[in-house]
C-alpha cells in the first residue's frame, strides 16, 4: 500500500526541519501544507525553507491578488503525492494549516463544488424565508440535515442551494477515487511558554532577513489590498507604511497575531484523531521520530498513537 507521511503541529516548532531530515533518511520528497507559503513573493515572512537535494511542493503556486482555498490545495497534493509514488519515493506532507492536512484525507463532499458568482448575486436579493423555501424545494434532506444555526444563516443557505444544484457536475473523487494512503501523522508540539519564545525568536530573525524590504516590494507590485488579504507577517506593516505606528507597534502586534495563530493550531491539531505527539523540547525527541517512522515505513501496520514526552 502505497504511504504517507505527515507532520504538523503549531508554529515555530520545526516541521520543516525534520520533515527534510526524514527525507534524507527515507528518500522522500516534501509537500508544503502551510496556506501562506503558497504566494509567491513571499518568503521571509512565511518563513520558506529550501533545500538544494530534496524538493518542496506547494510553493510559489499563486501571485497575492489570486485565490487560492482548500480545495485548491487537495487537488495540488493529491497529484503531487502520487507523482511521488510513481517515482517510488516517501511524500511527506508538513505544515501548520490543519484543514488542509483533514480535507486531504477526508475531503467532505463540497470541497471541489466552486462558488458559483452569479448565482450568488441572484440569491443575496432574496431573504432568509425565500432561501429556506428554494432550498427545501430542492433538497428537502439537505434542509433537514442542516442545524437550526445554518438554516437561519443566509451565508450557509446560499452555499447549500450552490452545492445542491452543482452537486452532480463537481464529483469530490475529482480524478482521485484510488487514492488511499497507509498515513502515519506526527504532530510536534511543546509548552505554550516554549511556543512562545521560538515565535519571537522567529520574528526578529525574520527581520533580520529583510521581511520590511520585501513587504515594500509586493506592496509596490500588487498594491495593499492584495497584501492585507493574504496573511500574518504582512498584514501587521500597514499602519508602519503610513506613517501611523512606529516598527515597535508592528512587531508587538504581529508577534500577538502569531502567538494566538499557534493556539489557534494547538486547539485544532488536539481535536484530530490518531496524530503521535512529540515535545520537541525533549532531546531525544529526533530519535524516536525516526525509529517510530522506521517502524511504520518498513512494516505492514501503523503503529498505535501515543504521545512522547
Amino acid at each position: 500500500m502505497n504511504k504517507l507521511l505527515i507532520i504538523s503541529g503549531p508554529t515555530a516548532t520545526g516541521k520543516t526541519k525534520l520533515a527534510l531530515h526524514l527525507a534524507k533518511l527515507f528518500d522522500g520528497e516534501l509537500i508544503s501544507a502551510d496556506s501562506r507559503q503558497v504566494y509567491k513573493g513571499m518568503d521571509i515572512g512565511t518563513g520558506k525553507e529550501f533545500s538544494l537535494n530534496i524538493p518542496i511542493w506547494g510553493y510559489d503556486l499563486v501571485f497575492p491578488n489570486e485565490e487560492w482555498s482548500a480545495a485548491h490545495f487537495v487537488k495540488m497534493a493529491r497529484t503531487e503525492i502520487t507523482n511521488i509514488w510513481q517515482r517510488k519515493k516517501l511524500p511527506i506532507v508538513v505544515g501548520g494549516t490543519g484543514l488542509y492536512i483533514k480535507n486531504l484525507l477526508h475531503p467532505p463532499t463540497t470541497l471541489f463544488i466552486s462558488p458559483d458568482k452569479k448565482l450568488r448575486r441572484q440569491l443575496e436579493q432574496l431573504n432568509m424565508p425565500q432561501l429556506q423555501n428554494k432550498l427545501r424545494r430542492m433538497s428537502p434532506r439537505r434542509f433537514s440535515d442542516m442545524n437550526e444555526s445554518d438554516q437561519k444563516n443566509p451565508r450557509r443557505l446560499i452555499r447549500a442551494i450552490e452545492v445542491v444544484k452543482f452537486a452532480k457536475l463537481h464529483q469530490p473523487s475529482e480524478g482521485f477515487a484510488n487514492f488511499r494512503p497507509a498515513a502515519l501523522h506526527i504532530g510536534l508540539t511543546s509548552s505554550i511558554k516554549e511556543i512562545d519564545r521560538r515565535i519571537k525568536n522567529r520574528i526578529a530573525n525574520r527581520l533580520k532577513q529583510g521581511l520590511k524590504q520585501e513587504v515594500k516590494t509586493l506592496v509596490k507590485k500588487y498594491g495593499w489590498d492584495s497584501v492585507l488579504s493574504t496573511t500574518i507577517a504582512y498584514q501587521e506593516w500597514y499602519p508602519y507604511f503610513e506613517n501611523k505606528v512606529q516598527l515597535e507597534k508592528v512587531i508587538e502586534t504581529w508577534t500577538i497575531h502569531e502567538k494566538q495563530y499557534a493556539r489557534r493550531q494547538l486547539t485544532w491539531f488536539k481535536k484530530q484523531p490518531n496524530i503521535h505527539w512529540f515535545d520537541v523540547t525533549a532531546s531525544d525527541f529526533p530519535n524516536n521520530i525516526v525509529s517510530l517512522v522506521k517502524q511504520w515505513y518498513y512494516q505492514q501496520y501503523a503503529p498505535r498513537p501515543k504521545i512522547y514526552h
